[in-house]
């Protein structure tokens, strides 16, 4: 992070400007291609407030899928971070003065940038409440018997974190909200289809059991096809259903960036289109999530590339002129 990305956003205060930086090098160590690329298609004054976003919500995830404890540890663990992030959004500090581990330090920068964010774009604290709670379900829920069930857990989960990007790119429309949390999904829905395999070896499955049954599939059917990481007719027919579904998101979600602030349009309608090109790379390959085929991968792969750079061409002319 630059020193002219703080000037630019205002934050002159050095306690505060520190745990932004702290952002900052978070998502480098566990990002570091994507991350950079995707910022830069925002004005330098709000780069900072987009680290504080992502950091804080990949802070938590990686806190429930922390494998290196046991679940009983790391529902201690999250609940204890849970709550001290809400004590510190409604005016509290729960940390000592001395954080004891560079854990405990980490957690704290990052909850503080993220309330400074909080306070700055009016976020509500019901929404972050809601965001905390719902993704602490990935700590016993391991299915989703319909997709009503597997929706409500996107919308409290990717619905919300995009809505504070929402208010980020200069919009308190509820049309373009209702577009952003369509694009949340249908990138959701497209991620659960290329992680299958990944989600089931960590005893997660986000497929709606209502969608197996009706292609008279089960889960142990499902476990087995990632094992073997072998298509079967039925399970080719349930991605193409899968798939069908998410393109209706980003149908919905296509729109989105003209909604918002002129500042953060390419950022949105980059956010869609990479979405959807990982969803065509799924259908260019026949609908088989285990053996991507290398043409659908070098295919999309440019697509991207080219996506990223005419939008950040956009993204600088309009800097320019603005």
């Amino acid at each position: 992070m630059h020193a002219r990305e703080l000037t630019a956003a205002g934050l002159h205060d050095r306690r505060i400007a520190a745990a932004y930086i702290c952002c900052g090098r978070y998502l480098s160590r566990g990002n570091p291609a994507a991350y950079p690329i995707a910022r830069s298609l925002l004005p330098p004054g709000k780069r900072p407030y987009w680290d504080a976003i992502l950091a804080f919500a990949v802070y938590v995830d990686n806190l429930i899928d922390d494998r290196t404890k046991s679940t009983t540890e790391r529902r201690a663990q999250y609940d204890a971070y849970m709550k001290q992030v809400l004590l510190f959004l409604s005016g509290d500090d729960p940390w000592p003065r001395d954080p004891k581990t560079k854990a405990d330090l980490m957690g704290r920068q990052l909850a503080l940038a993220f309330r400074h964010f909080t306070r700055t774009w009016d976020i509500p604290e019901s929404s972050v409440h809601r965001f905390l709670t719902t993704i602490r379900t990935d700590l016993w829920v391991t299915e989703y018997p319909r997709y009503a069930d597997l929706a409500e857990y996107i919308d409290g989960v990717c619905g919300e974190n995009t809505i504070w990007g929402n208010a980020l790119f200069g919009t308190r429309d509820e049309e373009a909200d209702r577009r952003a949390v369509a694009a949340s999904f249908g990138l959701q829905l497209t991620d659960y289809l290329r992680d299958l395999g990944e989600d089931l070896a960590d005893g997660r499955l986000y497929l709606p059991l209502e969608d197996l049954r009706d292609v008279g599939l089960t889960r142990a059917d499902v476990e087995q096809a990632a094992r073997d990481r072998r298509m079967t007719p039925r399970l080719r027919e349930l991605v193409e259903f899968e798939t069908d579904r998410a393109r209706r998101c980003f149908a919905e979600a296509a729109d989105w960036w003209r909604l918002v602030h002129p500042s953060g349009r390419e950022l949105t309608r980059t956010y869609v289109r990479l979405g959807q090109i990982s969803l065509e790379q799924i259908r260019r390959s026949g609908h088989d999530i285990f053996r991507i085929r290398p043409r659908a991968r070098l295919a999309c792969a440019t697509a991207s590339c080219a996506g990223f750079a005419a939008g950040y061409v956009r993204a600088a002319a309009g800097r320019r002129r603005r």
